[in-house]
């Protein structure tokens, strides 16, 4: 029993929430909780709404996509709010809480934010913002947050494939030097990810399978540019297989990374324009997060 800060995006996805909004405030009413349900504005508004009231209440529950959860996110963090807090998934792709396995369904999930147990994970910074499971730049990065929210919402998980397959003429490498306690080297990758998640743009098996979210530890991912159809048919072939130790790849975890380049490389954070700049520093943020999930859910794919 307690009070709620239900924060809530009403044009994620296909307005899931928005059309079952009264459903969900009355599961968290029937509980006993008192409710305050704040529609977002604007886009900082998630952002500044979370930080202003969450230290004045029991628990948040967020309602939207990944980029409304990169708010929440940041708002707790920039009001050292330790307190476990609710999401439930509203977006096209939710690649975070299909990670941690939040419940898919609107209601499941609402009961999974106030009745499930908490879990603390891994946060990365990026040039102090934080984000819940990636950073990336280069081919299909820009396409999680310029494919039309119309198209997202029609054809779900394979909307940014789709807009992805008809930029493939057009992918330029980028110049990057990278360095890291475990790893430095420099070259032109048409892909950079830096991550700490189990799928990304709705694909479970992009990334490797030693992924933990609470070991202190980012994984990186850099796809260097193919230089004919051979190369990037060896590309495809090393995804395929989960060889991300084959020579068309830098693949390795680190809890600090920095990036450098002649020309502003244009970031993606959680889905969401991260910025352009010369020079960028991600840092692993140990247990930063503190989620509330199901009881039998792992942090591990192993």
């Amino acid at each position: 029993m307690g009070s709620i800060l239900f924060v809530y995006n009403p044009h994620s996805g296909m307005q899931t929430v928005s059309r079952g909004l009264n459903s969900v405030i009355n599961l968290f009413t029937a509980q006993g909780h008192d409710v305050v349900a704040h529609p977002t504005q604007s886009g900082e508004d998630c952002f500044e709404t979370v930080k202003r009231l969450c230290n004045n209440v029991d628990r948040v529950v967020v309602a939207g996509g990944d980029g409304t959860l990169n708010s929440a996110i940041n708002g707790l963090i920039a009001a050292d709010c330790k307190k476990p807090f609710g999401y439930i998934p509203c977006g096209s792709t939710n690649d975070f809480s299909h990670s941690v396995g939040i419940p898919v369904k609107l209601l499941d999930a609402a009961k999974t934010a106030v009745s499930g147990s908490a879990l603390t994970i891994d946060a990365g910074c990026m040039n102090g913002r934080y984000f819940s499971y990636v950073a990336g730049f280069g081919a299909f990065t820009e396409v999680t947050y310029t494919t039309p929210q119309n198209t997202k919402n029609a054809v779900g998980y394979f909307a940014y494939l789709i807009s992805g397959a008809a930029s493939l003429p057009n992918i330029v490498p980028y110049r990057v030097a990278f360095e890291s306690k475990e790893r430095r080297g420099e070259g032109e990758y048409i892909l950079g990810l830096v991550t700490n998640t189990l799928q990304v743009a709705g694909m479970k098996n992009l990334l490797p399978r030693d992924i933990a979210l609470d070991d202190g530890l980012l994984e990186v991912l850099l796809v260097k540019n193919p230089k004919n159809p051979l190369d990037l048919n060896k590309i495809l072939a090393a995804v395929m297989k989960k060889d991300f130790g084959a020579d068309c790849f830098e693949y390795f975890k680190t809890a600090r990374i920095k990036f450098r380049s002649e020309k502003p490389l244009a970031w993606t954070l959680d889905g969401e324009n991260g910025g352009s700049r010369t020079e960028t520093e991600i840092i692993c943020r140990h247990k930063a997060i503190s989620i509330v999930i199901r009881g039998d859910n792992l942090i591990s794919s192993t």
